[in-house]
């Protein structure tokens, strides 16, 4: 899929949530409008989010993590 530049932007905040987020992602996907980005702030998670958030291999995904 090519995307244009997004005209919706989801920001998230998370800790140690990355079960959570793989459902966010999929409710996202779910949606009509795929003209977005998503921009996870890790606050230091502890677990494997940064593995799960990677596995989805998705450019619309930024992830930043303090």
């Amino acid at each position: 899929m090519i995307f244009s530049k997004p005209i919706v932007s989801i920001i998230t905040p998370t800790y140690n949530r990355a079960n959570l987020l793989i459902r966010l992602w999929r409710s996202l996907n779910d949606q009509k409008l795929k003209n977005f980005e998503w921009i996870i702030l890790d606050d230091g998670s502890t677990d494997d989010t940064k593995q799960e958030i990677k596995k989805l291999n998705d450019k619309r995904i930024k992830y930043y993590k303090q």
